[in-house]
C-alpha cells in the first residue's frame, strides 16, 4: 500500500481478506461433508464432482495466500512486531478495537472450521480406505474366477477352464 494508506485501511483490508478466507474454508468444510456422504453412498459421479470443487477451493486459497502475506507484512511492519509476535494472536494483542474484535472472532471461527475439516478428512480417509480394500479384495476374488488355460486341455482337446468361486466375492457387500 502507499504512504497515504492508514493503518485503519490496512486493518480493514486484512480483516476483509480474513472474512473471505473464512468463507472459503467453511466452503471446504461443506464440500468435505459432501465427499464423505458420496463415498458412503458410493456415488462415484457426485464424489468426482465434489472432489473437483474441493480442488478449485484449494487452488483459490493458494492463490489468495500471496495477498494475505502482503497484508500481514504491512501490518507487522506498521506495528514493528518482533518475530515471536508475528502471529494472529500477536496482531490481536496490538491492534485497537474494532479490529481486535474482528480478528479475534475470525481466529475462533477459523480454528473451529479447520478442526472440523481435519476430523472430516480423517473420517473420509477411513471410509475411502475401507472402500478401496473391498474393491481390491473383490478384484482379487474375480481374478481367481478367471479361466486358467496355460497349456491345459480338456478331454475334447479344447482349453480347460478352471473356475474357482470365492465365497468372499459374495460376502463383501454383506
Amino acid at each position: 500500500m502507499n504512504e497515504d494508506t492508514t493503518i485503519g485501511e490496512m486493518l480493514d483490508a486484512l480483516c476483509d481478506y480474513f472474512d473471505e478466507e473464512l468463507e472459503r474454508q467453511q466452503n471446504v468444510l461443506v464440500v468435505c461433508r459432501a465427499i464423505g456422504l458420496a463415498a458412503r453412498s458410493q456415488d462415484v459421479e457426485y464424489l468426482e464432482a465434489r472432489t473437483e470443487a474441493l480442488q478449485l477451493l484449494l487452488r483459490d486459497a493458494i492463490e489468495a495466500e500471496q495477498r494475505r502475506l502482503e497484508l500481514v507484512a504491512e501490518v507487522v511492519e506498521w506495528y514493528q512486531l518482533p518475530t515471536e509476535e508475528q502471529t494472529l494472536t500477536g496482531l490481536i494483542n496490538h491492534v485497537p478495537m474494532p479490529w481486535e474484535q474482528r480478528l479475534r472472532e475470525f481466529q475462533v471461527l477459523m480454528r473451529a472450521t479447520l478442526e472440523s475439516t481435519r476430523r472430516l478428512v480423517r473420517e473420509n480417509n477411513q471410509v475411502l480406505r475401507r472402500s478401496m480394500a473391498v474393491v481390491t479384495r473383490t478384484l482379487s476374488a474375480m481374478a481367481q474366477c478367471q479361466p486358467d488355460s496355460h497349456g491345459q486341455y480338456d478331454d475334447q482337446g479344447g482349453d480347460a477352464a478352471r473356475l474357482r468361486s470365492a465365497p468372499t466375492l459374495i460376502d463383501q457387500r454383506g
